[in-house]
């Protein structure tokens, strides 16, 4: 299974006899692939296709993702038809609707979130001596907010004070991460809405994918990706897929990182809008959405496990076990998420 990414504006999707054809205006790109070969498409510009393609691809079980904006920071989606089984998100509201089932979910959450914080920056401060110093300190003050959480009982904090405790770990982490960037690129702190530098603007980007397949998990595993725990409801946000995504970040973080240290993203493949944004190139995204792919299967396949565990956790009334022994296993591991470690040839 694989994702197709729509890139060329004024194209046409027609899907006939489970085939899907793709025209472009010039006809120099146009393909024809299956239905069964394909587990999602992206659209990153205007493209034209009927109800009945939005029909059979959902009948197929392919998601479709529209990315909208100049910097792909509006996201629509469609899928298939959701799991069946009502009985999992009525347990679900169930035992969400629990106060302290909130907390013993977020608690994990976090708790995996800074660990994976403090995981990110020891592997760049590995292969990055020279700036030893500023990721050293990052994970120090990262390891006293590990010590609060781990010291307490998950009774003890209120949803609002572990929310507090993930806000200050952020400002702790990315303080250190954003330090690791050549100056260059201009990037000195988290920015968004709009991202106002080439690190933020790839951020920003990778974290609206993470989010679309984290929905994706979270409708295939039975859950209602509205209800959440961590995240609070609110209006058009998935919060169950927020909070499925929260201890991936880190990951996203690293790989990102990655590629700008190997010089696959460099500062031309950006630009400027009138309003500050800065936005990815059409360049940029030729590099930008192959390399996405190659890990983005990996990503799918450990979001489903865990939105799966989470499902069983919750018909279970037992939220903590969602995380419990999945969150740290061995296969999601920072030092995993890179392939590739060679010595950069980009900007350091």
């Amino acid at each position: 299974m694989s994702t197709l990414y729509i890139d060329r504006q004024g194209s046409q999707l027609n899907v006939q006899t489970g085939v899907l054809h793709i025209t472009t205006p010039n006809g120099e790109a146009d393909r024809r692939l299956p239905l069964k070969y394909l587990d999602r498409i992206v659209l990153r510009t205007d493209t034209q296709l009927s109800s009945k393609v939005l029909c059979a691809l959902a009948d197929s079980g392919v998601n479709l993702i529209a990315l909208g904006g100049r910097g792909g920071q509006k996201i629509a989606q469609i899928t298939g038809t959701p799991h069946n089984d009502a009985r999992r998100r009525w347990q679900q509201v169930l035992t969400l609707s629990q106060p302290q089932a909130c907390v013993k979910l977020a608690h994990g959450i976090i708790h995996s979130k800074v660990k994976r914080q403090r995981a990110t920056l020891q592997h760049m401060a590995a292969l990055r001596p020279d700036i030893r110093k500023p990721l050293f300190d990052g994970q120090q003050r990262l390891a006293g907010i590990l010590a609060t959480l781990q010291s307490a009982d998950t009774n003890t904090h209120s949803l609002d004070q572990l929310r507090g405790l993930e806000g200050a770990a952020a400002a702790m982490y990315f303080e250190a991460y954003f330090s690791a960037f050549a100056p260059a690129l201009g990037a000195t702190g988290r920015n968004r809405r709009p991202p106002r530098d080439p690190v933020n603007a790839v951020l920003s980007l990778s974290y609206t994918m993470l989010y679309a397949q984290a929905t994706a998990a979270c409708w295939a595993a039975g859950l209602d990706p509205a209800l959440g725990a961590l995240h609070t409801l609110s209006h058009g946000r998935a919060a169950l897929a927020c909070d499925l995504m929260e201890p991936y970040r880190p990951l996203i973080d690293l790989w990102v990182w990655h590629q700008f240290r190997q010089g696959n993203l460099r500062p031309e493949h950006f630009g400027h809008d009138g309003a500050g944004a800065c936005l990815l190139s059409k360049a940029g995204r030729g590099h930008f959405y192959p390399a996405w792919e190659q890990q983005a299967h990996h990503h799918q396949r450990s979001l489903l496990r865990y939105a799966r565990a989470m499902d069983k956790a919750l018909q279970n009334g037992s939220p903590q076990a969602a995380w419990s022994h999945l969150w740290d296993s061995p296969a999601d591991h920072v030092a995993d998420t890179v392939t590739q470690t060679t010595q950069p040839n980009g900007l350091d």
